[in-house]
């Protein structure tokens, strides 16, 4: 598959481990980290990870979070159709930032964008985007063989 994981996905790890839900969605990120490692999965990244990674005050985690690039087989720059797409999709509903991840995301033809956020969970089953919008435990429960 071909995935798109929202930024919040690579800052999971980070968070407080000591409430269950941020420890499931930490296990299942890592898990999805592993397939792509492995070839299994495949990783798209783009100029707004890049924006958003950029934004972040702790140094130590943007250099960790920006390694994840090199292992991408895609990158996404923001061209005009990008552009268009991430203005529609916020005039649906979704937030500038979370518009523009889905636009990069279509335009990469993903599979899937993973994301820990329930409010794009939400805007995305209400709104048609060109690609699956998943949880990431949800995700490796699909995927993997347990």
């Amino acid at each position: 598959m071909l995935l798109y994981l929202d930024l919040n996905c690579f800052n999971r790890p980070f968070d407080d481990q000591q409430q269950e839900r941020i420890a499931q969605e930490t296990a299942a990120v890592f898990a999805v980290l592993q397939r792509i490692v492995e070839g299994i999965d495949q990783l798209t990244w783009s100029a707004i990870l890049d924006f958003e990674n950029a934004q972040h005050p702790l140094a130590d985690r943007r250099t960790e979070i920006a390694r994840w690039a090199q292992r991408a087989v895609i990158y996404i720059a923001i061209t005009p159709q990008v552009a268009a797409r991430a203005q529609a999709l916020t005039a649906a509903g979704f937030k500038a930032l979370d518009a523009a991840h889905l636009a990069c995301a279509e335009a990469a033809t993903c599979d899937r964008l993973l994301t820990c956020d329930d409010q794009l969970l939400r805007r995305a089953s209400h709104v048609h985007v060109g690609l699956g919008v998943q949880n990431p435990t949800d995700y490796v429960q699909e995927h993997t063989d347990v």
